[in-house]
């Protein structure tokens, strides 16, 4: 049999491949007619390739001797769900399977008590959203491509969608998962395990760590009201300063929406949205609660609106909220309906940049209008997160470079400005070739070390996420082993390990991000008194034992501080145990899925992967 390395596994020969699919016939329906095969291995948007075999699961319980049978015969397993990523998450080719999992359909239970559903992986989220409505429950995330998107799709790409403001992205969401292991082994991962986040660092892997069977997702009540407005404004900065003027009054905004200039003249060119046309960018605003609470609310947002808006609308029943919401939810349709060809980006700044970001992107767009026609920017505003999308004429010679060095701009603008390079859309292979400059040698050598410890043959969607290693890459054997033994429950870190370094105690407060820096060895009481100065609160953050410092509290904690600490925390700088190498995982963004989500791994874990430096946490307003 065919062996190889963790990141690109040799193609198995075609004996192999006839062997195993003789014998997964037993565990699915197989494939191998070139038109069907063609057809399941390309995603929404036309991206995707031809592997050897299609295999469609009979039930959950066989996924794991597929997956045994795989590893045997050292084939790569490719999965499928939904297939609407927009980063060429999903690329099947010869020697390879295409496991589609979308026949795994089931709704499996409602606890409408308990705010929580156990869903098979090919659930469709608009799907179980509908299922719902009868419960008066929904499932949070709401991705644009919701009618397409399966829960487990949701998950292994860490979902957003506009309401992520108020409600979070889809880790917030996730009680559980059942997951069967590259080697058929199956495991089950929780909110509430001890020890490190293994749930946190599964969701966002894109299919590279594991095989989602079954998953319980948190569920909250339909919002008894929903409001909607719109403020239209001369300027990116006004619309920038306006969001962040709302927030700061302590009102949380289901949704926070933009739409710039190119993207109001764009979307009009197939639907009478209604939008001003002489706008520079719109903002659109959703406001859910008890119609106590909206309409408080509404009175805010409004008087905060009309101080920098040319144009304020309000929405307040369905129709007219339908008609407001139109233009931006089928902006994704129109895109393609352009006959134009096209490129939808992805980049989040922390939300008090999202004016340069702009300037930014239609500065690139100038620079390249001879192979580029313009850049339209949608996105989900009130998290940083924005999509710039690049339409360019097919046939013009000069839009091939012109597309790449502008893709390279943006993402090179938003790390400039703190942000990163995707903030809901995933890596794929759209952006592999930005993990480099996104990560430094270390951190790509923890993040490859949790791939070879899930999956140490490499036959999971490999090629995803993980650049080709580099000679610059330190070991991270020890590292990995402390991802293995989490993975087997037998981490046991030595009590001498130290918690923090760096004796920092540094305190920032960034209320245009909302977002909070303390130093590792900050104590709980000094964060408090700085929380208090400034009129914010921060979840993870006690009022009891406040001689602790928050770092000892992040690397020990369990229970309900760990819960708090898991939903609030943005970011860490750490040391990496091999050799207490600095590095970063996360960032003061509200979203990012760039890479494995590795700050997970230090949560609880009492020093087994490095030590705490500082800590980035999400803020709100005091009430």
């Amino acid at each position: 049999m065919s062996t190889g390395t963790s990141q690109n596994p040799v193609v198995a020969d075609s004996a192999d491949i006839r062997r195993f699919t003789t014998a997964a016939a037993a565990h699915g329906d197989v494939s191998t007619d070139e038109r069907v095969l063609a057809d399941r291995g390309r995603d929404y948007w036309g991206v995707g390739g031809v592997a050897d075999v299609l295999l469609r699961p009979h039930r959950r319980d066989d996924i794991a001797p597929i997956l045994r049978l795989a590893a045997e015969y050292h084939l790569a397993v490719v999965p499928r769900g939904g297939a609407s990523n927009c980063s060429g998450g999903m690329m099947p080719t010869a020697g390879r399977v295409l496991l589609d999992m979308s026949g795994l359909n089931q709704i499996l239970h409602v606890d409408a008590e308990k705010r929580c559903a156990r869903v098979e992986p090919g659930v469709i989220n608009s799907d179980l959203q509908a299922a719902l409505v009868p419960y008066g429950l929904c499932f949070s995330p709401d991705p644009v491509s919701a009618h397409l998107a399966t829960v487990a799709g949701n998950i292994i790409e860490n979902a957003g969608g506009p309401h992520a403001l108020k409600y979070g992205v889809t880790y917030n969401h996730i009680l559980s998962v059942d997951v069967v292991l590259a080697d058929g082994s199956a495991r089950t991962f929780t909110a509430d395990d001890d020890g490190p986040d293994l749930l946190g660092v599964l969701i966002g892997s894109e299919g590279t760590l594991g095989i989602i069977t079954e998953a319980t997702v948190a569920l909250r009540p339909i919002a008894g009201v929903t409001h909607s407005l719109m403020g239209a404004f001369a300027s990116a900065r006004d619309a920038a300063d306006t969001i962040a003027a709302v927030i700061a009054t302590g009102v949380v905004p289901a949704a926070v929406e933009w739409l710039d200039r190119a993207g109001i003249a764009g979307l009009q060119q197939f639907y009478d949205t209604g939008y001003p046309l002489d706008a520079d960018s719109i903002v659109l605003i959703d406001l859910e609660g008890t119609v106590a609470e909206v309409a408080r609310d509404q009175s805010t947002v409004d008087r905060v609106l009309r101080e920098r808006a040319t144009e304020v609308r309000v929405a307040e029943d369905e129709q007219d909220r339908d008609a407001l919401w139109y233009g931006r939810l089928n902006a994704p349709n129109s895109v393609v309906q352009s006959g134009k060809g096209f490129f939808i980006g992805d980049v989040t700044v922390p939300r008090d940049r999202i004016p340069e970001m702009q300037e930014a992107i239609q500065a690139t767009a100038a620079r390249h209008s001879d192979g580029l026609l313009f850049i339209a920017v949608c996105g989900h505003a009130g998290d940083g997160d924005l999509h710039p999308t690049t339409f360019y004429d097919k046939d013009n010679p000069l839009a091939a470079s012109a597309l790449e060095a502008a893709n390279n701009e943006i993402v090179e603008a938003a790390l400039e400005l703190g942000g990163t390079i995707t903030g809901e859309h995933g890596v794929g292979t759209e952006k592999i070739q930005f993990m480099t400059k996104r990560f430094t040698p270390v951190e790509l050598a923890a993040q490859r070390a949790i791939k070879k410890a899930f999956d140490p043959a490499g036959l999971l969607n490999p090629g995803i996420m993980l650049p080709e290693e580099s000679a610059d890459e330190p070991d991270a054997g020890a590292f990995r082993a402390a991802v293995r033994d989490a993975l087997t429950r037998d981490l046991a870190p030595d009590s001498d390990l130290p918690l923090t370094t760096g004796d920092n105690t540094d305190i920032t407060v960034n209320l245009g991000n909302l977002s909070l820096v303390v130093g590792a060895d900050a104590t709980i009481e000094a964060i408090n008194r700085y929380l208090d100065e400034y009129g914010v609160t921060c979840a993870a953050i006690p009022t009891s034992g406040t001689d602790r410092a928050i770092g000892e509290l992040v690397a020990t904690a369990a229970g309900a501080e760990r819960d708090h600490i898991r939903h609030a925390l943005l970011g860490a700088d750490v040391t990496v145990i091999d050799g207490q190498s600095p590095a970063r995982f996360g960032a003061e963004t509200m979203k990012d899925v760039a890479g494995y989500d590795t700050k997970r791994l230090y949560i609880s874990a009492r020093g087994a992967f490095g030590a705490l430096r500082s800590l980035i946490f999400k803020i709100s307003v005091s009430a």
